[in-house]
């Protein structure tokens, strides 16, 4: 009885002080990347021509960035593995289970390709690339973010990292124009990320999958809000030298 009524106040003060992804606060353990993430994909959107666009959500899951391409698309379909997708679809979405080795669409099908945090975790990234120009329009627009910076997490799929230089050549070997790659923050915020992150996630034992305590990221809040705050000063007075991103966000064109 007393567990259920603090699980229900921790559900219900959630919210107001770390915020709903991706509109994390900054008493957030991924303040710094979901924000990142949202700004770039938010002005990435805002750049699309038309309202007509099939939009490719690959590893969308929940689809938290959907409201940002509501208004320019006709079609928003999202790709993910059956235990991650919602069991209700939201309104003008289409969701669809597969994975990004094998994405259930023809050919040339879709004009926008959405990639969020997504190839660290899958099993060939080499087949995922593949898929994903197999199925984009000539022309079509390439979206996504990748951590740099980051603890382990969501194991046992959580396979690689990757730099700016290795994302411009994985991009560029299957065939897509690389237009931006857009880095996070300096060695500050990089570093409260993998600091607040480490904490909020279960200690590592073989065999046994990542656990969250939301009551945990809710208790020591604002710790994480003065961590967040100070590396958001350090950056700002010490020159950023562009080698400790925690996050990246690329941009990337299907030639036609």
């Amino acid at each position: 009885m007393i567990q259920r009524i603090i699980n229900r106040a921790v559900n219900w003060a959630s919210p107001w002080v770390l915020g709903q992804h991706p509109y994390n606060t900054i008493f957030a353990f991924n303040y710094f990347n979901v924000g990142h993430i949202r700004r770039f994909i938010a002005r990435k959107a805002a750049e699309l021509p038309g309202d007509t666009l099939v939009i490719l959500d690959v590893g969308g899951g929940q689809s938290p960035y959907h409201p940002f391409f509501a208004p320019r698309c006709a079609r928003y379909l999202v790709v993910d593995v059956p235990d991650c997708l919602p069991k209700e679809p939201k309104a003008g979405i289409e969701l669809m289970p597969g994975t990004a080795e094998k994405i259930p669409l023809p050919d040339a099908s879709v004009d926008v390709v959405l990639c969020n945090q997504v190839l660290e975790h899958v099993t060939d990234p080499k087949a995922s690339m593949r898929e994903i120009h197999r199925v984009l329009n000539p022309n079509g627009v390439f979206l996504g973010s990748v951590p740099h910076v980051s603890p382990v997490h969501l194991e046992p799929y959580d396979f690689r990292r990757y730099t700016d230089l290795g994302l411009q050549q994985l991009l560029s070997r299957h065939g897509f124009t690389c237009t931006e790659i857009d880095p996070s923050g300096g060695v500050f915020s990089a570093a409260a990320l993998l600091v607040t992150t480490d904490w909020m996630l279960s200690r590592r034992k073989p065999g046994a999958s990542q656990k969250f305590s939301l009551a945990r990221s809710l208790f020591l809040s604002p710790l994480v809000g003065g961590i967040n705050l100070m590396a958001l000063m350090l950056d700002w007075l010490i020159p950023n030298s562009g080698r400790s991103a925690a996050n990246l966000c690329w941009s990337a064109v299907k030639p036609p």
